[in-house]
């Protein structure tokens, strides 16, 4: 064997090797890509769900507030619209956040935005943790009292704070696990891009 063809055996090995390797990272970004596609998708589903569920609980609290008996209530539901709006705004302010968000756009973008994405559900989670379940429990325990229930709605009440407690972790820990992803990918993308 002569030393041209050593050479040109060895550059179309070497070319052989790049175009695999280029394909391999190519694989590997869409790969990616489609993993935080789905994982957005699940997020933005989450808050539409949540969007909708919010508007359609206003109508509701409206009419139990206009419904008689409910004096002692009044107050109460005039918090919960007032929290219900404010999940409209902040639901709506979520999607908007998580719309801005394109994989085929620059990487700082999206992790700016997902970084948003992710203080907002922070946010909200302090939020619902702190203030809101402790002001319905002591919503529901207020009113409970004041009507002398039994044991039974006692009972009850006791069951409905708890699975709102596991159903909240629940959700949260979602909202987590899709971020992460998100996150996870996108640094992925990024160090890809640095090579």
């Amino acid at each position: 064997m002569d030393l041209e063809n050593l050479k040109s055996e060895w550059s179309a090995m070497n070319d052989r090797m790049e175009k695999q390797e280029i394909f391999k990272e190519k694989m590997f970004c869409q790969m990616l890509n489609t993993k935080s596609d789905k994982s957005l998708n699940r997020l933005v589903a989450l808050e539409v769900i949540n969007l909708i569920g919010s508007i359609l609980s206003i109508p509701f609290c409206i009419y139990v507030f206009n419904k008689n008996g409910m004096e002692l209530m009044r107050p109460f539901i005039i918090g919960g619209i007032i929290v219900l709006i404010i999940c409209v705004i902040l639901y709506s302010i979520k999607i908007l956040i998580l719309s801005k968000i394109d994989f085929t756009k620059t990487l700082k973008n999206n992790l700016l935005y997902i970084n948003k994405y992710s203080i907002c559900t922070k946010y909200e989670k302090l939020f619902i943790y702190y203030v809101l379940i402790p002001v319905a429990f002591a919503s529901g325990v207020f009113y409970y009292a004041k009507m002398h229930v039994s044991l039974y709605w006692w009972i009850l009440l006791s069951c409905v704070g708890i699975a709102m407690i596991i159903f909240t972790i629940y959700i949260f820990r979602l909202y987590n696990k899709n971020i992460s992803i998100i996150q996870q990918n996108l640094e992925g993308l990024r160090e890809l891009e640095e090579k």
